[in-house]
C-alpha cells in the first residue's frame, strides 16, 4: 500500500481477506471491504475490480488465482507463486486458459541496484558471467503460517530461497537451468521445516549460482549479492550499507526497520523500504503493463520455474546429489 498510494496508475478500490479487513481499509482509505470465507470470491466478482493482487498465505494462492481468472481479472501474485511446482503449473495453466495478464511478485529483481547491475552485466562491464552469490537472511518470519510447511510449502527455502533463486536467474538473463544441488537444515528454531538452506544452481552457459538463506541470522534483514565475471565484479548491499545508522537507548514503540532483532542500540534503517526493496518499481511496471496490455518482465511462468527449482532443491538435499531441474 505505501507503493500503491504513490503510483499514479493505481486506484485500490477494494480489499478482501478471511479476517475482518475494515481496519486496514480505513488506514488506507479503501472504500470497499470484503471478509469471511467468501470474501475473496465476492471481491473477484466486483465489476469495479480490474486486477487482484494476492498477498495472502501460500496455501491460498492457487484457489485465489483460479477465482480471479475465472472472473476475468488480471492477477498479481506475491512470491512464491505456489507451495510447489504442481500448484504453480496449475496457476500458469489457469491464467493462460482465461487469457488474463499475470504478474509474479518478485520484488528483488526490481531493486534499483539490481537493475543497474543487470545493465553492467549486459554491457560487458565484468566480462563473462561466472559466479553469483545471493544471500537473504534474518532471524525468522513474523507470521505463524510461515513456520508450517503444510501452509507455506516448506521452510526458509520456500520463503526466501524463491528470492535468491529468481535474483540469480534474472542476472543471468534467465538462462536455462541445468542442475541443482542443495543443503537444508534446522539449526536453531523448533520448527518442522528447515531454518537454513544453501542451493547451488548450474546454468547451461556455465555460470554457477549460490543461494544462501537463513531464518537464524541475527542482526536484522540481510540482503546481499556478489556478482563475478572474467573481467570484474559487482557488490550489492541494500540492508547494511544504507547510508544511515541509528543508535537509540530510548524506550520506543515506533517502527524503525523490518526484521529488527533489538529495540535499543545500533540499527540500520532503510530509506523508503517500499522503494529500496523494489516494490514500488515492481508494481509500477505491472500497472503499466496492465494499462498497455503488455507482457511483464516477471510473469507466472517465471514463478513456476522458481517453484520447480525449489522442488528440485528439496529433492537434491534429501538425496545428497545434483538433480536435473524438471520442467
Amino acid at each position: 500500500m505505501p507503493s500503491y498510494s504513490e503510483l499514479r496508475l493505481a486506484n485500490v478500490v477494494a480489499v478482501a481477506g478471511i479476517e475482518d479487513t475494515a481496519a486496514f481499509a480505513k488506514r488506507w482509505g479503501i472504500n470497499k471491504v470484503y471478509h469471511g470465507d467468501d470474501g475473496i470470491e465476492k471481491m473477484c466478482r466486483d465489476p469495479e475490480v480490474d486486477a487482484v493482487d494476492i498477498g495472502i498465505p501460500n496455501n491460498l494462492h492457487l484457489q485465489t488465482i483460479i477465482t480471479a481468472a475465472e472472473n476475468h481479472k488480471n492477477v498479481i501474485c506475491e512470491k512464491p507463486l505456489a507451495r510447489n511446482g504442481t500448484e504453480a503449473k496449475k496457476a500458469v495453466e489457469t491464467v493462460e486458459k482465461y487469457g488474463v495478464l499475470n504478474f509474479y511478485g518478485e520484488n528483488q529483481v526490481f531493486i534499483p541496484q539490481m537493475s543497474r547491475a543487470f545493465e553492467f552485466i549486459r554491457g560487458g562491464a565484468i566480462g563473462k558471467l561466472t559466479w553469483i552469490r545471493a544471500r537473504e537472511a534474518h532471524s525468522g518470519p513474523h507470521s505463524k503460517w510461515f513456520w508450517d510447511p503444510k501452509l507455506a510449502g516448506g521452510g526458509v527455502l520456500s520463503d526466501m530461497g524463491c528470492h535468491t533463486i529468481e535474483a540469480v536467474r534474472y542476472l543471468t538473463n534467465k538462462e536455462k537451468l541445468s542442475e541443482v544441488a542443495a543443503w537444508t537444515a534446522t539449526l536453531v528454531h523448533n520448527t518442522p521445516g528447515e531454518d537454513n538452506s544453501l542451493v547451488l544452481l548450474k546454468f547451461d552457459g556455465g555460470t554457477l549460482g549460490q543461494c544462501e538463506n537463513s531464518w537464524s541470522a541475527k542482526g536484522g534483514l540481510d540482503i546481499r549479492l556478489e556478482i563475478y565475471g572474467s573481467e570484474g565484479a559487482i557488490f550489492i548491499d541494500v540492508t547494511r550499507e544504507t547510508g544511515i545508522k541509528l543508535f537509540t537507548a530510548a524506550s520506543r514503540s515506533s517502527y524503525v526497520v523490518e526484521k529488527a532483532d533489538v529495540d535499543k542500540g545500533w540499527m540500520f534503517p532503510t530509506w523508503r523500504e517500499h522503494e529500496t526493496y523494489g516494490y514500488m518499481y515492481e508494481l509500477q511496471h505491472f500497472l503499466e503493463c496492465i494499462s498497455k496490455g503488455e507482457t511483464p518482465r516477471e510473469k507466472f511462468a517465471d514463478g513456476c520455474i522458481v517453484n520447480q527449482t525449489m522442488d528440485s532443491a528439496y529433492e537434491a538435499s534429501k538425496e545428497r546429489k545434483w538433480i536435473t531441474v524438471k520442467p
